[in-house]
């Protein structure tokens, strides 16, 4: 259907006692007091929209707030189709008007005085919506350890959140980074865990390409258990296609190391099977954010895109001079910011705002479940 869509945004102050209104200078509801709002433009995604009216009618940007998809409204008589967001502000903003004078009002006012507000009494019913809508909390617990690692040329950068504290380290080795924390809350990876040994068997990746499409490349094909124990490169495609009926690309085949290190690992070390879990972290950014996100994080505006996206989570301070320390690392600055996100979504796992893809993960023939774990929230 190719509907017309436009949105409204519902903003309660940061007490939540207080919601903002714009007061119409136009028809419709000239005089009449109206949450702000706009037209989708052509191709633009809804929460992009949103955050676009957003700053253009207050000045309030998403540094300042995180919008969530509330509901829609679809009026098929008119081929129109209303897009609800919520937020409550973080911090204290100077608003700034566009075209219609903007004002504070008490959550005690009567929403359905037609006389005073638009909408034919439809911003009572939301705001009682929008009140019970079940903001999640984004501060990480400060009392536990969450482990995010991944891999880095020639071994692994490893991010520990532990008691509200952000540690970076580089370890050669997977031994090495439980050597140094034998003890955690959650630990998150981006490495295959669980490994197919027959094509009857199914890992998360094509679910996941499918949920990161345009990006859907960021999921790597993962070999069978058979093609990461081969000898050589020729014997691990042959085998490969002789379990699954396919060949390995370069990047596959670049991860076999890591793969084959990993899934020793947990059959040598039994009680970490099914405590270290797998992960994707273009995944779980598009889930932190609500959309996949476009921009690469190999560059450094991308990667700027993703700080922010966990800012939420960690503060500003915390997350000072990442792209730097890949330096003294000696790694690329990416390998860093998966790190971390990885290490939120644990501290997020550990909250039990996390969500398995799929949701009725398959074992594997050694018994690992083959899943990513991510945030739970869907996105557009």
């Amino acid at each position: 259907m190719n509907f017309k869509h436009s949105n409204c945004i519902v903003v309660f102050n940061k007490t939540k006692v207080s919601v903002l209104f714009c007061r119409r200078q136009k028809d419709p509801y000239k005089g009449l007091y109206n949450f702000v709002g706009g037209k989708l433009e052509p191709g633009e995604n809804s929460e992009n929209a949103a955050y676009r009216e957003l700053q253009e009618e207050t000045g309030i940007s998403r540094r300042n707030i995180r919008l969530y998809r509330l509901m829609d409204l679809t009026y098929y008589h008119l081929e129109f189709v209303l897009e609800i967001y919520v937020g409550i502000l973080e911090e204290d903003v100077i608003l700034r008007e566009e075209v219609h004078p903007l004002q504070w009002l008490s959550l005690e006012e009567d929403f359905t005085d037609k006389s005073r507000f638009a909408g034919e009494q439809n911003i009572a019913h939301i705001i009682n919506v929008a009140l019970q809508y079940p903001f999640p909390n984004h501060k990480l617990q400060k009392d536990g350890r969450y482990i995010g690692v991944d891999g880095c040329r020639d071994g692994w950068i490893a991010a520990v959140i532990e008691n509200g504290d952000l540690k970076i380290e580089r370890f050669e080795t997977i031994v090495q980074i439980v050597k140094a924390y034998p003890v955690f809350d959650e630990f998150l990876i981006d490495m295959a865990i669980g490994l197919q040994e027959s094509a009857d068997e199914c890992r998360p990746d094509e679910t996941a390409r499918k949920m990161l499409a345009p990006r859907s490349s960021t999921v790597f094909p993962v070999p069978s258990r058979q093609a990461v124990y081969a000898d050589g490169e020729e014997a691990q495609k042959k085998e490969n296609i002789a379990v699954l009926g396919k060949s390995l690309a370069k990047q596959s085949m670049a991860i076999i190391p890591k793969i084959r290190e990993m899934d020793t690992f947990l059959e040598e070390h039994q009680e970490y099977k099914n405590r270290i879990c797998e992960s994707h972290p273009e995944l779980c950014f598009a889930k932190l954010k609500g959309s996949v996100l476009l921009s690469r994080k190999k560059e450094y505006m991308g990667f700027m895109e993703r700080e922010q996206i966990l800012t939420d989570y960690l503060g500003k301070e915390k997350l000072k001079g990442l792209w730097t320390r890949a330096k003294e690392l000696k790694c690329n600055p990416d390998d860093i910011m998966d790190a971390v996100c990885l290490s939120v979504t644990a501290g997020l796992k550990a909250k039990g705002s996390c969500e398995t893809v799929p949701g009725n993960p398959q074992k594997d023939a050694r018994g690992l479940r083959m899943q990513m774990v991510v945030p739970i929230r869907s996105f557009c």
